[in-house]
């Protein structure tokens, strides 16, 4: 139980700190101009209680699996964590896409190479601690 606690946290970090800096210079410009074209549809602020939920439980869903997978070398938690994290959001965007005109391919891309890459560097983290303090 303390390896998965302490990789939750090292994980939860990385996210929080990696997605603040994605979140300022590519998201929040984003949802600004979304909210200025469609401000009945898009929050002019974000509520992050729900960004704080879908973090949690994206990444509870990958502490658990590294762990049940058993996986030893980071670069293989990078790479499980790119795909992870990027089929999750590939499914929600694309989802909005088909219920919407507020996202467009281009966007869908941007998002699943950012997510790729954030989920990479978690399930990277997760796996090093994981083994680290096992």
């Amino acid at each position: 139980m303390k390896k998965l606690t302490i990789s939750f946290f090292l994980g939860f970090v990385c996210l929080a700190v990696l997605g603040s800096v994605f979140a300022n210079f590519v998201y929040l410009p984003k949802f600004a101009e979304w909210h200025q074209l469609h401000p009945e549809v898009v929050r002019a602020t974000l509520d992050p209680l729900s960004g704080a939920l879908q973090a949690i439980i994206q990444l509870v869903g990958l502490v658990l699996l590294v762990n049940m997978i058993k996986m030893t070398k980071w670069i293989n938690g990078f790479l499980f964590g790119a795909i992870y994290s990027a089929g999750i959001w590939l499914i929600v965007d694309l989802n909005l896409l088909s219920l919407t005109t507020l996202i467009d391919y281009n966007y869908v891309a941007l998002d699943a190479l950012i997510s790729a890459f954030l989920g990479g560097v978690a399930g990277a983290t997760v796996t090093w601690s994981q083994n680290r303090f096992a």
